[in-house]
């Protein structure tokens, strides 16, 4: 028989490094002996308690727990928090769910009202087994496996399971010589929760089949974390090869990994988009990024979150708002020059009358009767006469691999007729040599502040 007083002050030592702790407690057998144990540490090493205590008015015997836990907090001279989940609060379904939200939500309350780092649960052996079993059960990402971690973050602190290493029949052996009073919840015999079937139908079966399950389910979760720690760690550092900036990930470093890799890579990456991942959206990402067939496009994820795939890279877009195209229609002045936005300008002037930057694109014409010329976004239909024929301006830009999202951002150069003389940086008309054959005296110039 394990001492629990002296692996209690062990386990103290090691995860509790704090002077100040809270602890949560119900009345119950397991959050008693908590409190006990902590109130038994030496005195060296004796923190200050402040308890936590919720009425969830779910029971007509909850009004003698609160007594209770009032009388023993003043015999002890422990610090009590509480307050009181109003009948007016309960759900119709997911009572369970709703109370433990309550729960946590008052004690992140008080950690944070009266600066407190450590938060202490009664969770022991016995819960770690049921919750494995019922996510088992239950199905879907097996990082849920990991079950109940002794240590986790919580609120601008950690929550803490001192309880853990022990099961429930040690708990109550334990309340039993120390003669600890507890209340038991009559709610916990019935079969009404799923947790309770587990607990009462499953658990005790598989302890007679082996007496030392509870250690094993244990010994899986200590070496599942390890797994998955270790996997994400890989996993981060390939998503830094694939990773050309904030916004794009590179498709064909994305391939270059291992099958399994793919997976746990994208997984890495979905996860840091979405609020809730699924094993089919994952797959069908996955097989959206490898068609071939389909070297742009786009699918909803969730919400107003797009993944956009474009030849060579993906990305996440945000479409909060409905795009609206845009109506810019600018007339061009010979000599002047027209601003387009914060890194584009545009102009018409007459040759050798401006300078021509390094990075500037730009197209002479002899023919001054095209003016006035217009600069517009590209619209639905529009074709350009090239010295290969008629062609469609999206069929050169799909060609040319331009992202649909660069697309309607392109710009075009069109006489008042609204002919297509020019779409800087991707094609120019023959319209202005078909015209005349003089000597080119205009120069239409458009800068690009890189």
């Amino acid at each position: 028989m394990r001492d629990i007083k002296k692996l209690f002050v062990e386990n103290f030592k090691k995860d509790c490094p704090s002077q100040r702790v809270l602890v949560a407690v119900s009345t119950g057998v397991d959050s008693m002996v908590l409190l006990h144990l902590l109130c038994s540490l030496p005195e060296n090493i004796r923190p200050d308690i402040d308890v936590a205590y919720v009425d969830h008015k779910l029971r007509i015997e909850s009004s003698e727990e609160t007594s209770y836990i009032i009388d023993f907090c003043k015999k002890e001279h422990l610090k009590l928090h509480m307050c009181e989940w109003s009948i007016g609060l309960h759900p119709s379904k997911g009572t369970e769910e709703a109370a433990r939200k309550f729960r946590y939500d008052f004690f992140s309350k008080i950690m944070n009202d009266f600066k407190i780092d450590i938060l202490l649960t009664a969770h022991h052996a016995d819960d770690q087994a049921e919750t494995f079993l019922m996510k088992l059960i239950r199905g879907g990402n097996i990082r849920q496996l990991q079950g109940i971690k002794r240590i986790r973050n919580f609120t601008s602190g950690s929550l803490v399971r001192l309880l853990l290493p022990f099961s429930k029949k040690e708990i109550q052996r334990y309340a039993q010589n120390e003669n600890i009073i507890y209340f038991e919840d009559i709610t916990n015999s019935e079969d009404t929760y799923f947790r309770n079937r587990v607990r009462h139908q499953l658990v005790p079966k598989m302890k007679k089949e082996n007496s030392k399950f509870l250690q094993h389910i244990s010994l899986y979760e200590e070496q599942l974390t390890l797994l998955l720690d270790a996997t994400d760690e890989q996993a981060e550092n390939y998503l830094k090869i694939i990773k050309n900036d904030e916004k794009l990930f590179s498709i064909k470093k994305w391939l270059e990994l291992s099958a399994n890799w793919r997976y746990f890579v994208l997984k890495k990456v979905l996860e840091k988009e979405l609020s809730e991942l699924s094993e089919k959206k994952l797959h069908q990402v996955e097989q959206f990024l490898t068609n071939k067939n389909k070297p742009q496009g786009f699918i909803k994820l969730e919400f107003n979150i797009f993944l956009t795939k474009n030849y060579d890279f993906f990305y996440f877009e945000n479409k909060k708002k409905q795009d609206v195209k845009s109506q810019i229609n600018y007339q061009l002045e010979l000599n002047c020059w027209k601003v387009l936005n914060d890194k584009e300008s545009i102009g018409v002037f007459e040759c050798f009358k401006q300078d021509v930057l390094e990075n500037d694109d730009f197209f002479c014409f002899s023919n001054l009767a095209l003016m006035p010329l217009m600069v517009r976004h590209r619209e639905v239909g529009d074709k350009i006469h090239t010295e290969v024929g008629t062609q469609k301006v999206k069929k050169i830009l799909i060609d040319k691999k331009v992202s649909k999202e660069v697309r309607n951002k392109i710009w075009i150069v069109t006489t008042k007729e609204n002919h297509i003389l020019w779409i800087p940086g991707i094609r120019k008309s023959d319209l202005s040599e078909r015209l005349v054959n003089d000597k080119m005296q205009y120069m239409i110039i458009f800068r690009n502040k890189v």
